[in-house]
């Protein structure tokens, strides 16, 4: 009888230690229930985000103090919300920051690593661009959306070549003729920038004019739920004269009024009520006034060779330059003795007082950035420098016509981005200090009731309403606060002519 009690007690034991437990519904190689994203696309909804390329955070947060005349942008900030300035990527280059504003990666995942493609000798030197969206490793928004069957539209935006959008107007250059648009219309929806530019445009004939006449024309007559716009004349205009000069000033006037036009084009469309509006630049400007040709130093070392008219033939080490700073490509990848020459010459210059040399960043630093896999090392500018093309002449020397550069360490106050959200989904009134450029994609996705599968970032719930249900990805913990991006800190970043 006492084995029979002490048996029942066992079991009752053991059978209050089980409920104790964690419990699972699933046999152990079964695939977890919460491995997909989980969202609910917003079938009515509608995300225009408007890029304007190189704008300054304080172009919108102290225009009177610059003699800044942007209603729109005034308007959008104090009746939406917004961040006082916004973490990039590095390089702080167009194409790599584009690129992540829709995936919510660094360039080392999502693949776009510079503006320009890496072309040492004795390849053509083509100059081209990372126009193709098949160089893309991951998801976009775009692709995103798509698969949740909402409707799609780009104009201008970087990296959009051949990308499944419905209506698309991707920006790609013709470098034989350049200005002429050939390649745009060959990769464009087909008929749609006819009948876009068929409508009256002001007689604005610019590229971002004709620009914001089709985005006009897609808001329209398709209302997509999903828009990119990128407009780049601000731009060019600064790296000419320089941010928050004259020049530049009134090209930025002239893109409020396109954004103006923008947000009328919703409005008109039926659709101005159950749109958020996105307004976002890739990185900040800081001045130049010298360059430095870092090819000239790896020439004077005998790590790259000439041929008799100057051009480059043969290489040991390669710079890639993206304005404000420059990648290190060493041929081999295992040559050490090369490794340490290239870093005891640069870590001499960085260390004089007042040289061209802000900081020489090792590969471990990179790793941490998540910027150019392929280099060895890279160079960031002193304030005031830039880095050239150039394989002869003096290693230092005056910058005439280009007086504004980017490509610096996204840390840098100066090359801080924009962020104003506006509109349907905007929490009015709220503002955040530094936001992180990981963080623009997601926030954008989650509008639309989509998640970014593959994103590092995460939705910036403080600039959202409080009750937008924001769907959440399991891979990812969630936070109710944007971080400050603790990791931060191509050919020249001049764009080539593009048509349209």
């Amino acid at each position: 009888m006492t084995k029979k009690i002490c048996l029942l007690v066992s079991i009752v034991l053991l059978a209050v230690a089980a409920r104790s437990l964690p419990q699972t519904t699933q046999e152990p190689s079964a695939k977890p229930a919460a491995q997909e994203p989980v969202q609910k696309p917003r079938k009515n909804a509608h995300v225009i985000m408007i890029s304007i390329d190189g704008l300054p955070p304080d172009y919108y947060t102290q225009p009177a103090a610059l003699g800044l005349k942007v209603p729109n942008l005034v308007a959008m900030k104090l009746n939406g919300a917004y961040a006082d300035g916004v973490e990039g990527i590095y390089p702080t280059v167009t194409y790599p920051a584009h690129t992540t504003m829709v995936t919510g990666v660094r360039p080392s995942v999502h693949g776009i690593f510079e503006n320009r493609l890496f072309e040492p000798p004795p390849a053509p030197q083509t100059r081209e661009w990372y126009w193709f969206s098949e160089a893309i490793k991951c998801e976009t928004l775009w692709s995103t959306a798509k698969k949740a069957g909402l409707v799609t539209a780009s104009v201008g935006w970087p990296v959009t070549v051949g990308a499944d959008i419905d209506y698309n107007v991707p920006e790609i250059a013709d470098l034989k003729e350049p200005g002429s648009g050939k390649r745009t219309l060959q990769y464009a929806t087909p008929g749609l920038i006819a009948k876009a530019l068929g409508a009256e445009n002001g007689g604005d004939n610019s590229t971002d004019g004709r620009r914001t006449s089709i985005s006009e024309y897609i808001i329209a007559n398709y209302k997509p739920n999903l828009m990119l716009i990128h407009l780049i004349a601000l731009d060019d205009a600064q790296h000419k004269n320089g941010a928050r000069t004259p020049a530049a000033l009134a090209v930025a006037e002239k893109m409020d009024a396109y954004l103006g036009r923008i947000l009328e084009a919703a409005k008109k469309a039926g659709i101005s009520d159950t749109t958020t509006f996105f307004l976002v630049s890739d990185h900040g400007f800081a001045p130049v006034q010298k360059k430095f040709e870092v090819g000239v130093v790896l020439v004077k070392e005998k790590l790259i060779t000439l041929d008799a008219a100057g051009k480059p033939v043969d290489w040991i080490a390669y710079p890639w330059n993206a304005g404000g700073s420059c990648a290190i490509i060493l041929k081999d990848p295992e040559d050490k003795e090369t490794a340490i020459k290239v870093t005891e010459i640069f870590n001499k210059i960085a260390g004089k007082a007042g040289g061209p040399l802000y900081r020489v960043l090792a590969r471990t630093d990179l790793d941490r950035l998540g910027a150019v896999p392929n280099a060895f090392l890279m160079l960031d500018a002193t304030s005031g420098y830039a880095f050239g093309d150039d394989f002869t002449g003096p290693e230092i020397h005056e910058s005439k016509d280009y007086r504004g550069t980017h490509g610096h360490l996204p840390s840098r106050p100066e090359l801080r981005s924009s962020l104003i959200i506006y509109g349907e989904s905007a929490r009015v009134g709220s503002r955040v200090g530094i936001a992180r450029m990981l963080d623009i994609g997601p926030t954008a996705a989650a509008v639309l009731g989509l998640v970014l599968p593959t994103a590092e970032g995460l939705a910036i719930r403080e600039l959202l309403k409080s009750d937008l249900v924001i769907p959440t990805n399991p891979k990812k913990k969630s936070t109710d606060k944007s971080k400050k991006n603790k990791n931060s800190g191509s050919g020249s970043s001049n764009r080539p002519a593009s048509a349209v």
